[in-house]
């Protein structure tokens, strides 16, 4: 049996503006359907929802973005975290 490829996503916190934009280009990594909503429950609704190997999350710029996006950074990281501390997910934070 074939193994499942793995997803990735490359975020550049240099050209991520908000929240939004973050949450946008996450759905789309993950497949994640067109009424995907832009907030921490939806992420973790996704990411839940994607059968395959775990994601492969890559933050470049990730300080600007800390910088630029506030707490809804922390609350984007947070939901990360947690999806990888149950092997849904692996974030590297550049």
């Amino acid at each position: 049996m074939a193994r499942p490829t793995t997803k990735s996503c490359i975020l550049d916190g240099a050209a991520l503006a908000d929240a939004p934009a973050v949450y946008r280009a996450l759905g789309d990594a993950l497949g994640a359907p067109a009424y995907f909503g832009h907030n921490p429950d939806a992420l973790w609704d996704a990411i839940g929802d994607y059968h395959g190997e775990p994601v492969e999350i890559v933050w470049r710029h990730s300080a600007q973005s800390a910088a630029r996006l506030g707490r809804a950074f922390e609350q984007i990281v947070a939901v990360l975290r947690r999806a990888e501390q149950e092997g849904r997910a692996k974030l590297r934070l550049d």
